[in-house]
């Protein structure tokens, strides 16, 4: 009895595991297959990329032009210049060193009264004579800048004669130098503006 009991249930549980494993009823119905899960829709293709902008089209090249040609007129050459006349300067010397000669020609004389008049022509001739070679160009600007200063010395050379006369005997040697500084001043004087005359003369244009 214990043995009957013992395979009854041992014939229950392989049964079982049988139908565990095989899932078909005992009564032989074949159940029914489950609906088969609906496919899945179909995947929509991705959207496409926006189309890129097209490009603005590059402008065409500008034509290259050439620059206009300039024309240059070639500069005529200037017209040759001569150095200026030498008259100016030869009438300035003149009137400077013909009252030196008189004036020397008097003092020799040894006569208080031509030595004087000598003087006096020594010292008008050394005055005159930057004014008469500048006055010869209508230069007068330079006429007065160094007439003045020929003058004024000239004038200083006669103030110091009528000071201390240089011819009388009873004056030393030490008391005539203003009037021999003066003198010379002078004669210097005058030869600077003469010769001034001729470096500063206007270039003449060549023939």
């Amino acid at each position: 009895m214990r043995r009957r009991l013992v395979a009854t249930l041992l014939a229950l549980g392989l049964a079982r595991a049988a139908h565990a494993a095989d899932p078909v009823p005992l009564d032989g119905a074949v159940p029914e297959a489950a609906p088969a899960a609906p496919a899945p829709e179909e995947a929509a293709p991705p959207p496409s990329p926006p189309a890129m902008a097209a490009a603005p089209a590059a402008p065409p090249p500008a034509p290259i032009v050439a620059p206009p040609a300039i024309v240059v007129a070639p500069l005529e050459p200037a017209p040759a210049r001569a150095p200026g006349s030498a008259a100016p300067l030869v009438a300035g010397a003149l009137t400077s060193f013909v009252p030196f000669v008189v004036g020397s020609a008097l003092w020799s004389t040894e006569k208080i009264d031509l030595e004087r008049a000598g003087t006096i022509t020594m010292a008008l001739g050394f005055a005159a004579a930057p004014w008469v070679s500048h006055g010869l160009q209508r230069r007068w600007k330079r006429a007065a800048i160094f007439g003045s200063i020929s003058a004024a010395t000239s004038a200083a050379t006669l103030i110091a004669m009528e000071a201390k006369d240089p011819f009388v005997s009873m004056y030393a040697n030490r008391q005539r130098v203003a009037f021999g500084v003066f003198l010379t001043s002078a004669l210097f004087a005058s030869a600077v503006g003469v010769f001034d005359s001729f470096l500063s003369a206007p270039a003449r244009e060549a023939p």
